[in-house]
C-alpha cells in the first residue's frame, strides 16, 4: 500500500468518525410515553420523567383556565407534549415536514395539538411548566379561533395565560411611551421579527395591548377594570367568524382602531407618569433620610454633652476635695457612765433556776 493510499485511506476514516457523531448529535431523541391523563399525553426524553409528570399533573387544570376565555368555542380534544432536554433538538422532534425556530425554547403547531418544550437552551435553564403554559394558550386559542386569530393576538393572549414578566420588555414600553416608535396596527403583524426577543417591539406591544383589552372592561370607565367579559366576548365571535373590528364594536362599543388609540394614551400615561411618582418617592426617601441623619447628629450630641457635664462635675469634685480635706477627729472614750446602759438590765452572775 503506498503512501498516498493510507493518507486517502485514515482521511476516509476519519470523515467517517466526524460524521458519524455529527448524525449522533442530531439525531432526533428517543422519547418515551407517560400514561395519558385526561386530553394530555406526554412524551419524553429519557432521564425527564420527574419533570414530565410534573407537566402532565398541571396541564389539564391550565387548559382548563385558558378555556374560561374561549367560551362556546371549540376545545382540543387531545394534546401531545413532548419533552426534550435541549432547545436543539426541537426540529428533530418536530412533526413531519414542520420544523422550529433555532431561537425557540417551545413550539406549539396548533392545527396539529402538538407541543414541544425544553428544559434549557444551551447553558440557560428555563422553567417548562411556563414555557408549557404559553404553549397551551397558543394551542387553545388556534383550536377556538383557527387562522382568524392574527400573530398579535396569538401572542398577546399567550401571554396573559403565562405571565413570563421580562425586565428587556418594560423597557422597551417605556421607551416606546417616552420617545415614540409604537408600531400602528395594521402592520403590527409584518413587524414581527424573525428571532423572538423580549425586548422587540412587536412581542412587548402585543403583550401589553391585549392584556388592556383583557382588563379594559365594557366602557372605558377607569373604575371598569379587571372584567374580562368583554374580551371573552371578543373572543367568541371572532371565533364565529365575526371580523376583528366589528367583535371589538360589539364587545368594547369602539372599534378596534379607537381602542389602539386608548391603550397608547393608557400607555403613555402608565409610564410618564412612573418616572414622576419616582421622582416624588425617592424626594420623600432622602427627606426620611435627612431626618433620621438630623435626628442622629442631635442624639449623639446630647449624649456627648452629657458625657462632658458628667466629667466636669467629677472633676469639680476632685478639686473641692483637694482643696478642703475632711479631718476627722480621734475617738475620746466617755469619761463617765455608759450613756447607753439600761436602768433595767440585770447583772450579770449565775443563772436562776425556775421551778
Amino acid at each position: 500500500m503506498t503512501r498516498v493510499t493510507r493518507s486517502l485511506c485514515h482521511l476516509a476514516i476519519a470523515l467517517a468518525i466526524v460524521l458519524s457523531l455529527f448524525g449522533t448529535a442530531f439525531a432526533a431523541p428517543r422519547l418515551e410515553s407517560l400514561p395519558s391523563r385526561g386530553r394530555i399525553e406526554v412524551r419524553y426524553e429519557r432521564g425527564l420523567e420527574d419533570t414530565a409528570r410534573t407537566l402532565q399533573a398541571s396541564a389539564e387544570d391550565t387548559l382548563t383556565r385558558i378555556s374560561g376565555d374561549l367560551l362556546e368555542l371549540p376545545t382540543p380534544r387531545h394534546i401531545r407534549v413532548q419533552l426534550v432536554r435541549d432547545s436543539s433538538s426541537l426540529p428533530s422532534v418536530a412533526p413531519e415536514g414542520r420544523g422550529a425556530p433555532p431561537w425557540a425554547i417551545g413550539v406549539a403547531y396548533p392545527d396539529l395539538g402538538i407541543i414541544s418544550v425544553a428544559i434549557r437552551r444551551g447553558s440557560s435553564v428555563t422553567d417548562p411548566e411556563q414555557t408549557l403554559r404559553h404553549e397551551l394558550a397558543h394551542v387553545a386559542l388556534g383550536a377556538a379561533i383557527g387562522d382568524r386569530a392574527p400573530h398579535w393576538l396569538h401572542e398577546g393572549f399567550a401571554y396573559q395565560h403565562s405571565a413570563e414578566w421580562a425586565w428587556e420588555r418594560t423597557e422597551t414600553l417605556a421607551g416606546m411611551a417616552w420617545f415614540g416608535g409604537i408600531v400602528p396596527l395594521e402592520q403590527l403583524d409584518a413587524s414581527f421579527p424573525a428571532e423572538e426577543s423580549p425586548a422587540h417591539r412587536a412581542y412587548a406591544q402585543s403583550y401589553d395591548f391585549v392584556g388592556f383589552l383583557s382588563r379594559r372592561g365594557r366602557w372605558e370607565d377607569t373604575a371598569d377594570d379587571g372584567d374580562r367579559w368583554p374580551f371573552r366576548r371578543f373572543l367568541t365571535m371572532v371565533g364565529q367568524g365575526v371580523s376583528l373590528n366589528d367583535a371589538a364594536k360589539k364587545a368594547y362599543g369602539k372599534p378596534l382602531g379607537e381602542l389602539f388609540e386608548e391603550w397608547r394614551e393608557d400607555l403613555s400615561k402608565r409610564y410618564l407618569l412612573a418616572p414622576i411618582g419616582l421622582f416624588g418617592l425617592a424626594v420623600w426617601c432622602l427627606c426620611a433620610l435627612l431626618l433620621g441623619l438630623a435626628w442622629w447628629r442631635k442624639r449623639r450630641h446630647n449624649k456627648r454633652r452629657l458625657a462632658e457635664w458628667e466629667r466636669d462635675e467629677r472633676a469639680n469634685d476632685e478639686a473641692l476635695a483637694r482643696l478642703r480635706p475632711v479631718i476627722v477627729p480621734p475617738y475620746i472614750p466617755w469619761p463617765g457612765e455608759d450613756p447607753f446602759k439600761d436602768d433595767d438590765e440585770e447583772p450579770s452572775g449565775e443563772p436562776k433556776l425556775v421551778n
